[in-house]
């Protein structure tokens, strides 16, 4: 073999031992988010219980006689939520999901949302209530309170979902996504009215079982989701 063919012939061996340690990392690095049972389950619970958390502390907040006040102003009989009120209820699902999300993903649970889209979902999160409160007196004005009661809910939801789409690198499924977050907040409604209707409370129980169970639910579908649309 002359000097050229040899020469030839170590660099293919050199390459090909190159490709090899490189799929062996790429195998590694995929092996560390395992599709098992157990990492999903184990991310479900997390996500749940940090959203029932995050719940809870919105409802200790809001239900402090200290801090009525700061979140509602008084309207003859009534209590209208202020803005801090929508502020505290983004920040505080922010928070379940982050505190989830970083859990999660540190423990190879999950895979990272890649790219900016991680920040586009904590801004939706943090930020999309205090938004449509913001638009409420313009679409009041053209709807009427059906906005309050009707079309505010479902925007929110779809910001949601809009949220779910960003984690999973597109819109196609947008649809989708919106009837899988109204799906998963009729299930949250369904548990609060079988709580209610089991115990009889006052008002203050409501409180502390409605936003941790909604908050709850949020968290799981979330969750459900990056599980279902992990590649």
């Amino acid at each position: 073999m002359s000097y050229g063919g040899k020469s030839l012939s170590r660099l293919w061996r050199r390459l090909y031992g190159l490709a090899q340690i490189t799929q062996m990392n790429t195998d590694q690095s995929e092996n560390k988010y395992k599709n098992s049972r157990a990492s999903n389950l184990r991310a479900l619970g997390t996500f749940f219980v940090c959203g029932c958390l995050s719940g809870l502390l919105f409802a200790w907040l809001i239900r402090r006689a200290s801090l009525l006040e700061f979140f509602f102003f008084r309207s003859g009989k009534f209590y209208i939520p202020r803005y801090s009120y929508r502020f505290a209820f983004g920040l505080s699902q922010l928070f379940g999901l982050a505190i989830a999300y970083i859990v999660s993903v540190s423990k190879h649970w999950t895979k990272p949302i890649q790219g900016t889209g991680l920040l586009f979902i904590c801004a939706i999160v943090a930020l999309g209530t205090p938004a449509l409160r913001l638009i409420t007196p313009a679409m009041n004005s053209v709807i009427g309170l059906n906005w309050d009661f009707v079309v505010a809910p479902i925007a929110f939801l779809f910001l949601l979902a809009c949220t779910l789409c960003i984690a999973s690198g597109g819109p196609k499924l947008l649809p989708l996504a919106v009837i899988w977050q109204l799906v998963f907040t009729a299930i949250g409604f369904t548990f609060i009215y079988l709580i209610q209707s089991l115990f009889q409370h006052p008002n203050d129980f409501y409180e502390y079982s409605q936003w941790p169970v909604l908050e709850g639910m949020l968290a799981l579908s979330f969750c459900l989701w990056l599980i279902w649309r992990r590649p």
